[in-house]
């Protein structure tokens, strides 16, 4: 229970800075990634609840909601993340309008 709410306070820290730094963002790719990397990190949580609320209620192994919060939604933040912050250091450059 400690390692998912770990998991689950580092995905709202992300969500968090994400948000924050997309209203400052200049538009473009670096907008993108953000959105990519706030969206991933609302969904791990979100999923997580919910493949435990089908297992709860229908008594039945529900592995889509699981693959989502474990691989997809991680996944997303990363590329998002760094995606950003590359697509940020070659505006910053020059090297991209």
């Amino acid at each position: 229970m400690t390692t998912f709410l770990t998991l689950v306070g580092a995905a709202v820290i992300a969500a968090v800075v994400s948000f924050l730094l997309y209203r400052r963002a200049p538009r473009g790719w670096t907008k993108l990634f953000l959105a990519i990397a706030c969206v991933s990190a609302i969904a791990f949580p979100v999923c997580a609840v919910l493949h435990n609320a089908v297992d709860a209620v229908f008594h039945v192994e529900e592995p889509v909601f699981f693959l989502l919060a474990v691989i997809v939604a991680p996944a997303g933040i990363a590329v998002g993340l760094l995606g950003a912050a590359i697509t940020a250091g070659l505006h910053a450059a020059g090297r991209l309008r």
